[in-house]
């Protein structure tokens, strides 16, 4: 019987080529492969009762920093989600709302809910405009008033309107 001597050197290759194999190397590859661009195909995905779908929803927050700041000074209508938002709710009446929001108050924020209201040149009680913003409940509430008829508008059909806009409406009651 004979004993062969393992070389130093030896032992040391394959103890290097064992740790490689379980080492750094395969958890690199498993990264390589999770950051791939192409997709499995979706019909091969099987959705998991536990997934949370989120929606990204703009942020009203900057709108806070607006309390007491002239709505021309401040870019209300600039910022988003103000401006598309306020776009699409009017369409064609855009016009007729910023001309009757001419003259206007400093910008309240309080209960984050925004109000701001203000009139044509020369015509307050009668060509007027308001909007309010609910920032918790995320909707646009907008008016504006043509020889004192109030034309409404806000999102999602709501009129769950917050009380200065309320108290804007009734100046205009008869």
């Amino acid at each position: 019987m004979s004993v062969r001597r393992i070389s130093a050197t030896s032992l040391l290759s394959f103890t290097i080529y064992a740790l490689a194999c379980n080492g750094p190397a395969q958890s690199v590859r498993a990264i390589v492969l999770a950051d791939e661009i192409n997709l499995p195909p979706t019909d091969t995905m099987i959705a998991a009762g536990d997934t949370i779908q989120t929606d990204m929803l703009a942020s009203w927050n900057a709108f806070v920093s607006f309390n007491g700041k002239y709505a021309v000074e401040a870019g209300l209508f600039e910022k988003e989600p103000l401006k598309s938002r306020f776009e699409a709710l009017l369409n064609k009446a855009k016009k007729s709302f910023l001309e009757r929001y001419k003259v206007t108050p400093p910008v309240e924020v309080e209960n984050k809910i925004l109000f701001n209201e203000g009139y044509m040149p020369g015509k307050s009680g009668f060509d007027e405009a308001a909007i309010a913003v609910d920032m918790d409940r995320d909707i646009i509430y907008l008016g504006f008033t043509v020889n004192r008829n109030l034309m409404l508008f806000s999102e999602k059909g709501d009129t769950d309107y917050p009380e200065k806009f309320l108290q804007w409406m009734q100046k205009f009651d008869r």
